[in-house]
């Protein structure tokens, strides 16, 4: 297999589809909506387009894999990589990031996920991921896991893979990391602070400046880090979130963007907007009291079609926040699709599908 970084996307009627996580039921109830068949065929000749975060949290992972797959391989859709896809070629087990423990074959407490077969993982799954582009473009729209980043999207561009290019990112940022990873290092003995430090949520964590101009280096620094998983900035204040104390935020990029419609995945926006829960939890809420079905910017040219399937094992299990349902919806999170040139969202479950209201 083999893929540029930047992809063309086809000229045809296409269907986007946002993060699956691991919420195979979710993506073949869909699939169904929409009209395909099992290879991805299309009555009216229409393609696929996913946008990265395939895997981990949901149930079953490698069921979605061998899905879009199948789909990618009769050559009825596109996909790109997400952030999560980058983490798992990276294969890094020692990193014990939550929802992952599928992928490295471990059971994991507060989810049950079918666990990777080893084989098909080296035979199948790991070559199918490294051969996922970061995006895909056409002159009127852009699909990309969390940001268009002009700046990154230039290194990118002509780049043999999606890894390659992490990679050698890394080995141009290591100098400057290195050298504020020592200054981290004195502060750190300085404070008696030990490892895990950072992992305790009911222990405040005061906030570090040194630390936030690591972290902000460390994402900025790397293009397919920015692309995958956006921009972050200093917060100016800790939070906790994903397992540990946290000094840099996401921000809203397309607050400052400017260009062809952008597609985006990544941002767990809500269906049922409200603000509370994160800012509860000291988070920045990018999306606030938006309803689903709007565009982001000024210039009203960025969706974001992540709706928060993933959070369904959090649902499942009782650890979510409380679901606001209606409309017959099961969870509160649900998978979408974003359907070009209609503009139109088509959900996996049974809320009715929204048009999205354009300039």
């Amino acid at each position: 297999m083999s893929s540029t970084c930047i992809a063309p996307l086809p000229e045809t009627a296409i269907d986007i589809i946002g993060d699956i996580h691991g919420e195979l039921s979710a993506l073949t109830k869909l699939l169904k909506k929409l009209g395909y068949d099992h290879n991805g065929k299309h009555p009216e000749k229409r393609q696929l387009v996913f946008v990265g975060d395939l895997v981990d949290r949901g149930p079953d992972s490698p069921g979605v894999l061998r899905t879009v797959m199948r789909l990618v391989e009769n050559s009825n859709a596109q996909c790109i990589s997400g952030n999560h896809e980058l983490n798992a070629i990276r294969d890094q087990p020692e990193q014990n990031r939550s929802g992952e423990g599928w992928w490295y074959g471990r059971d994991e407490s507060g989810y049950d996920s079918t666990i990777v077969d080893p084989e098909e993982k080296k035979r199948s799954f790991q070559p199918f991921l490294e051969s996922l582009p970061c995006a895909l473009e056409r002159e009127d729209l852009r699909v990309i896991h969390a940001c268009w980043h002009e700046p990154s999207i230039a290194k990118l561009r002509g780049a043999s893979s999606v890894i390659e290019a992490f990679r050698e990112e890394q080995v141009a940022l290591k100098p400057k990391l290195e050298a504020l990873g020592e200054e981290l290092k004195t502060i750190w003995r300085e404070r008696g602070l030990k490892p895990g430090w950072s992992k305790d949520p009911k222990k405040k964590v005061e906030f570090f400046p040194e630390l936030a101009r690591y972290d902000e280096e460390n994402q900025m620094g790397n293009a397919v880090k920015v692309a995958t998983s956006g921009i972050e900035r200093e917060a100016g204040d800790s939070f906790f979130a994903s397992g540990k104390w946290r000094m840099v935020r996401r921000i809203r990029w397309w607050e400052d963007y400017s260009g062809p419609p952008v597609v985006v995945g990544h941002y767990w926006r809500r269906y049922y907007p409200e603000s509370r829960t994160m800012a509860e939890k000291g988070e920045v809420d990018l999306f606030g009291m938006t309803p689903p079905e709007h565009l982001l910017g000024p210039e009203g040219n960025v969706m974001c079609i992540d709706y928060s399937v993933g959070m369904r094992f959090a649902e499942r299990n009782g650890t979510a926040d409380s679901p606001r349902k209606s409309g017959g919806a099961e969870f509160n999170g649900c998978l979408a699709a974003l359907r070009v040139p209609e503009w139109e969202l088509v959900f996996d479950d049974a809320r009715e599908g929204l048009r999205v209201e354009r300039a």
